[in-house]
């Protein structure tokens, strides 16, 4: 962790409030989110599922006829997540998911993903870059479990024929519409 954290302060990080990663279109941010984030979510705002999250809009045909996605992404509303506020702020700030948490950064294996974002640059302190080395590892750790599970739900739950469905790693969901 030492050195990722020694990374990240190199690099440099300030948050400009700036909220153009919580703007744009479908294409351009999807913020994939876990069932158990959902719930997080849902405790926060008592907000429902289908409130919160739309399947992840990429669909793969299936051999049976179906088709299906993996995981959730956080519903947008005229160009800009759910939760960014007319004020420009975060509502759900507090319960935000882990890309919310780490971006503009992101961990691909070892490897440190840096995304483009105003802020890069900006002077951290060393406590900050090592709280933020910690949340990219317990983010990494929380997107490996989540792929191992729905590996396995994958691997065990055919696709219905004619439907379409989304696999997380709670289970096989079917969409309607």
């Amino acid at each position: 962790m030492k050195s990722l954290s020694e990374a990240l302060q190199q690099i440099g990080f300030v948050c400009l409030g700036c909220g153009a990663c919580c703007r744009g279109d479908e294409e351009t941010s999807r913020v994939i989110i876990s069932p158990q984030e959902i719930d997080i979510i849902g405790s926060a705002t008592g907000m429902d599922h289908d409130t919160i999250v739309i399947p992840y809009p990429e669909l793969i045909d299936s051999e049976s006829g179906g088709r299906y996605t993996f995981e959730w992404c956080l519903r947008m509303e005229n160009g800009r997540c759910l939760f960014h506020s007319e004020d420009g702020r975060c509502s759900l700030y507090p319960a935000r998911p882990w890309i919310c948490r780490t971006y503009p950064f992101a961990l691909d294996g070892e490897s440190l993903v840096v995304s483009e974002c105003p802020g890069i640059g900006g002077k951290m302190t060393k406590d900050e870059a090592t709280e933020l080395a910690s949340a990219l590892l317990l983010r990494r750790d929380a997107e490996e479990e989540e792929e191992r599970g729905v590996k396995k739900v994958f691997s065990s739950s055919p696709v219905p024929e004619g439907k379409t469905v989304v696999f997380d790693s709670r289970g096989m969901w079917s969409i309607h519409g």
